[in-house]
């Protein structure tokens, strides 16, 4: 069982975690002295109580190498790209090139390749998608009914509800102000999914 820090112990040892979660190796203790202003030899002395309280385990001639003993290390933020602006309103072509990165937790994120696009319209208001908003898009090529997710007609993408009806497809809006596009069976090939909808990221 790892022993209570004091309150300065406690900074050392987030900052050899957050620097183990952003580079993949734990500073040296002449990079902990140079981060809090101290003495080389006072950050080595962290180093040792850090590990007498079974907070950490060195490596012998290692200094890069520690293992943390008590709490997991929090995941990285994942890498979120993205790719243009789509249409929540009738379908404009959708800029496919990486214009911002969003840095998310990886709970939010979920499974899977996921990109994001930024939302012009108002078209899907009544789903609580606006104006400004993020939509996280998993890749996917198909969906089930009733989902929401970004659809690409005739190289024109637009985020609406899915629903499958006798021979085509019904893109629905949530504003009854706009009406839904309908894709006829014969017209399948000009159709295609491009990510089903899993979040809506909004800044305020």
């Amino acid at each position: 069982m790892a022993e209570p820090l004091t309150s300065s112990q406690r900074r050392v040892l987030d900052f050899l975690r957050e620097s183990v979660t952003r580079n993949r190796f734990a500073p040296t203790a002449k990079e902990v002295a140079a981060r809090f202003g101290i003495a080389e030899k006072n950050a080595f002395y962290y180093l040792e109580v850090l590990e007498r309280k079974g907070h950490i385990r060195r490596r012998p001639h290692h200094p890069r190498r520690i293992e943390f003993t008590g709490e997991p290390l929090p995941r990285p933020p994942v890498r979120v790209p993205v790719l243009g602006r789509v249409p929540a309103g009738s379908p404009r072509e959708a800029i496919e090139h990486v214009e911002e990165e969003l840095f998310l937790d990886p709970a939010l994120a979920g499974e899977g390749e996921v990109f994001s696009l930024r939302v012009k319209g108002d078209s899907m208001v009544g789903a609580h998608i606006c104006e400004g908003d993020y939509v996280l898009v998993r890749a996917q090529a198909d969906a089930a009914d009733g989902e929401i997710v970004v659809a690409v007609v005739d190289g024109e993408a637009t985020v609406k509800r899915l629903r499958r009806e006798k021979g085509r497809i019904r893109l629905e809006a949530a504003n009854p102000a706009y009406p839904p596009i309908v894709v006829p069976g014969r017209a399948a090939r000009a159709f295609r999914i491009a990510g089903k909808v899993v979040g809506v990221f909004r800044r305020i």
